[in-house]
């Protein structure tokens, strides 16, 4: 149902506009939408400056306190992922504003890209780009090595992604274990020490969120504690992996393969580890722009909640998944 709001509303969309255009998703009636890239500042600041709700992206882009200065009347800051390590909550609080988030919207279209980074590192598909025998030849010759995907794969995180994760790969076959953490349960998927995940598993499928207990988690001693010929993947965020130490464990030989969606910064700094790798190791890694979430239909259904809940605070209403203040003090 498309809102109608007080004309002029300004709702500040920290997405570029061909991404909203390209949903279809209708614009609430009475708004001005105002687009910028959340990576970009000076394009932040001017769709914010003035904004009656912010609408951004997870994991892009700080909305922090010079940025909330620009627009002392927002009511609401709504993001449109799982993510929200991008938003000065205890500042948001101090001001009274509500945020929001749309836990597991994007799951699926992450947990595809997994299967699908796995099945690439494992089987890379050696293309026809031409007819006759020598290209033929040539192609089956690049084809020498290609593997099934099979074995144990570890999923280190399981929340909404992570159990969306582990159904895929059970229905590919594998056996599927997760790291045991504290509030996640599920009889069906053993639960080992983080280490033993590392250490067994084939394949390797990080999707934690950004916190405090998650920074550097997988750091280099427990890099070296993968099983020799294993894939790692991360999709969850950047600064959990050491990714100068993936970068040399591949460098060397000791992992299969590896897949990066996320990283400590983005966009990838020029002399990052991962792009001066070459030869064999560079041609077993698959970097791909955070875009694990990005798929039309997940990007729909994160901008339909976000500007239904757009709504709701301007009718006086609580915005779905609220997220609770931040208890002063705490890591």
């Amino acid at each position: 149902m498309t809102e109608r709001l007080a004309p002029g509303t300004v709702i500040a969309f920290l997405w570029p506009e061909a991404d909203f255009a390209a949903t279809g998703v209708a614009a609430p009636a009475g708004a001005v939408l105002r687009f910028g890239h959340a990576t970009d500042r000076a394009q932040a600041e001017a769709a914010v400056a003035g904004a009656d709700y912010i609408v951004t992206a997870s994991g892009f882009g700080a909305i922090d306190a010079d940025l909330l200065d620009m627009a002392p009347n927002t009511r609401l800051v709504q993001l449109t992922g799982a993510g929200h390590d991008n938003v000065d909550r205890a500042e948001c609080a101090r001001r009274a504003i509500p945020v929001a988030h749309v836990p597991g919207l994007n799951a699926p279209s992450v947990a595809q890209l997994v299967v699908q980074l796995a099945f690439r590192l494992r089987r890379p598909l050696p293309e026809l780009t031409e007819a006759g025998y020598e290209a033929w030849t040539a192609a089956r010759a690049r084809n020498l090595g290609s593997q099934e995907l099979g074995g144990l794969l570890g999923v280190i995180g399981y929340g909404n992604i992570g159990r969306q994760v582990a159904k895929l790969f059970t229905g590919l076959g594998l056996e599927v274990v997760r790291a045991a953490r504290a509030g996640q349960d599920d009889p069906s998927i053993p639960a080992l020490a983080l280490d033993e995940v590392l250490a067994s598993a084939d394949v390797i499928s990080v999707t934690l969120p950004a916190t405090p207990e998650t920074r550097g988690l997988i750091d280099a001693r427990r890099i070296r504690l993968i099983k020799p010929g294993a894939i790692l993947i991360n999709v969850g965020r950047g600064g959990i992996v050491d990714e100068a130490a993936v970068a040399a464990a591949l460098g060397d030989g000791r992992l299969a393969g590896v897949g990066f969606d996320v990283f400590v910064q983005e966009p990838l700094p020029v002399g990052h580890p991962f792009t001066t790798l070459a030869g064999e190791a560079r041609r077993r890694l698959i970097l791909t722009p955070h875009i694990g979430g990005q798929t039309l239909q997940s990007k729909t259904r994160n901008f339909e909640v976000a500007l239904d809940n757009v709504g709701r605070v301007a009718r006086g209403q609580a915005p779905r998944y609220q997220l609770p203040a931040p208890v002063p003090g705490a890591a």
